[in-house]
């Protein structure tokens, strides 16, 4: 269990609207492990829930940081030792997020106005179940939630953000051989264009639907992160850099200076694989593992679908870090 004290640390599990009122089913997550992997690890172990409404959200209520990514590139990686540090409060890859950004029940046929009104209140939410001691909320979205970036954007445009990535292939060998739960929508053809912004799939089958949402996951933070004035405002992690940017480039970047004790705590995260929540599976580097893996097919889709704006962030963080 947690190394740190506890508070009151009521969160949003599920969501509903109560007419044109938006209530959650509350969990109190402070007597929880704050390693644990994803916010849902925390709401597990939580106690019984209750239904109340949603404060308004305002200004103040804000994440210090958004941590985004490709998917299974080291992004729970960041955020597990992120959480080791006794200043920071993550809140990694939230349900409450998922469903308003969503394409089931309700959500899809909300108005553009109630989706960003019901993301700002998620999103307040999260924020205030930091504890008083901790100065530095970090909200680690899904992958696929970068989809939804100038929605994203607009609610929170003064707030920082991360992209964690990696090679196109790699991702693909690792969704081919463990399937994301998204990858399911590709046999549903309305949500699978929800997915794509309304373009038609290329191609049948999930892997082929997967390069091509991965390549437009690409492509909109590209796009956000070469805007004028947002070079201050990105950080691009690629997954070769990690775990070292966790000593240095990323805890700068939030205004953290880690005590010994802080990167001790790195060290032990970066030991074990993000994806135990028992702590007890070592981390192995795959990197080599997956290139080899890469098959004709699997080339071909990063090639058709994913490498020019995997190239083209690539560009942009190497640009970045030069001037």
């Amino acid at each position: 269990m947690s190394v740190f004290p506890a508070a009151v640390q009521p969160v949003p599990a599920r969501l509903f609207y109560d007419g044109d009122r938006l209530s959650a089913d509350w969990v109190d997550i402070a007597d929880t492990d704050p390693t644990l992997p994803f916010l849902h690890d925390r709401i597990a172990q939580a106690g019984p829930s209750w239904r109340a409404p949603l404060p308004t959200a305002s200004g103040t209520n804000l994440p210090s940081a958004v941590v985004l990514h490709a998917g299974r590139c080291g992004s729970t990686l960041v955020s597990r030792s992120l959480s080791r540090m006794s200043r920071c409060h993550v809140v990694s890859e939230p349900q409450a997020v998922n469903a308003v950004l969503g394409v089931d029940g309700i959500w899809p046929f909300k108005s553009h106005k109630a989706r960003c009104e019901a993301l700002r209140q998620v999103i307040a939410a999260l924020t205030r179940s930091a504890r008083p001691d901790q100065d530095r909320v970090i909200l680690k979205l899904s992958s696929w939630n970068a989809l939804h970036l100038p929605l994203i954007e607009e609610v929170l445009p003064d707030v920082p953000k991360l992209f964690v990535y990696r090679q196109p292939e790699e991702i693909l060998v690792s969704l081919r051989d463990a399937p994301a739960g998204w990858m399911r929508r590709a046999a549903d053809p309305v949500q699978t264009k929800l997915f794509l912004g309304g373009a038609a799939p290329t191609g049948r089958h999930a892997l082929a639907f997967a390069a091509q949402v991965l390549g437009r996951i690409f492509a909109m933070v590209a796009d956000a992160a070469s805007r004028p004035g947002a070079a201050g405002r990105w950080l691009l992690i690629p997954y070769s850099e990690l775990p070292g940017a966790l000593n240095g480039k990323i805890p700068a970047w939030l205004g953290l200076h880690p005590s010994v004790v802080d990167l001790e705590r790195i060290a032990d995260a970066a030991a074990i694989h993000t994806k135990d929540a028992n702590g007890k599976r070592p981390f192995e580097p795959d990197s080599a593992r997956k290139r080899a893996a890469v098959t004709p097919e699997l080339a071909e889709l990063a090639a058709r679908f994913v490498n020019a704006a995997h190239d083209y962030l690539d560009r942009l963080r190497v640009a970045g870090e030069v001037q």
